[in-house]
């Protein structure tokens, strides 16, 4: 079985009969799904481009003007920024809309409980669904929500107390990209960085590689490549890596992306743990 860890479920881009139709091309038995995070876009051939040529200066020497160009997608009132087109960020995700579907398609779908702490609780917002059937980790946003990693210390450590998984997409300015913040002060936090730990990369593969505790998930064709790939996988261990899309956002089908995972240089054996086997064990789900 192939498990999608990281899915966002909008479906005024991709309605749930087509997402179904999708896995079941693709041999994704299971996803894992976070609530929409942003209004739906359309991204086109340029910005596509635009993505990547961000993600190859990050992953460079030329990491400064990656981040200048990665924090550009954020804007201070709080929109998604696109080749100057702007899309409003949801600052009180719809977890509600993630549980119908769950109860919907139970054998389909696990969930993440999207948390921002610059609207309400997360604390409060994780109890209110952790220990249901499907819910399997919480997931945080702080470069979208503009905060940060420190106000996530309450939520995580009522994850570490719980063994909850805490997903979390960081940022660059006043805060927002501190990977070292949980780890140091959750140490048996279960803590999952977004895209190959984007924006930062080796530097958080290197300040991992003895942080058992430490995963990324290797979801999204814009922010992680071959190269990123290749290089968490060496860094961290075939244990340490998660398999995920990021769809549908800037979205390639599912089938390729299980190939990119096919193609690594590992033994089967191996490629099944990314592909499913790692987010079993980490989340304890069936």
């Amino acid at each position: 079985m192939i498990i999608d860890a990281h899915y966002h479920l909008e479906e005024r881009m991709v309605p749930l009969d087509a997402l179904l139709a999708q896995m079941n091309r693709s041999s994704v038995g299971r996803i894992a799904l976070i609530a929409a995070l942003q209004a739906p876009f359309e991204s086109g051939v340029l910005a596509e481009k635009a993505a990547l040529l961000m993600r190859s200066f990050l992953n460079s020497p030329l990491h400064n003007l990656g981040l200048s160009l990665y924090r550009t997608m954020v804007t201070r009132e709080g929109n998604f920024s696109m080749l100057g087109r702007l899309y409003p960020i949801y600052d009180k995700p719809d977890n509600d809309n993630v549980a119908r579907t769950m109860r919907t398609y139970p054998d389909r779908f696990y969930g993440w409980v999207a948390v921002n702490p610059r609207t309400a609780d997360p604390c409060a917002e994780v109890g209110k669904w952790a220990g249901q059937p499907g819910w399997i980790g919480v997931k945080a946003h702080p470069f979208w929500h503009r905060y940060p990693v420190a106000l996530l210390d309450d939520v995580a450590g009522y994850c570490s107390e719980r063994g909850l998984p805490l997903l979390l997409h960081l940022g660059t300015d006043e805060g927002q990209g501190d990977f070292r913040y949980l780890p140091e002060r959750h140490p048996r936090l279960k803590i999952v960085f977004a895209h190959a730990g984007v924006p930062v990369y080796g530097a958080l593969w290197e300040y991992a590689r003895d942080k058992p505790n430490v995963f990324v998930d290797l979801s999204s064709w814009t922010y992680v490549g071959k190269r990123e790939r290749l290089g968490a996988v060496k860094a961290l261990g075939v244990r340490r890596c998660l398999f995920g899309t990021d769809g549908p956002y800037l979205h390639s089908d599912f089938g390729q992306m299980v190939q990119a995972i096919q193609e690594l240089p590992l033994p089967d054996r191996d490629k099944e743990c990314i592909l499913a086997g790692n987010f079993l064990e980490l989340t304890g789900a069936t």
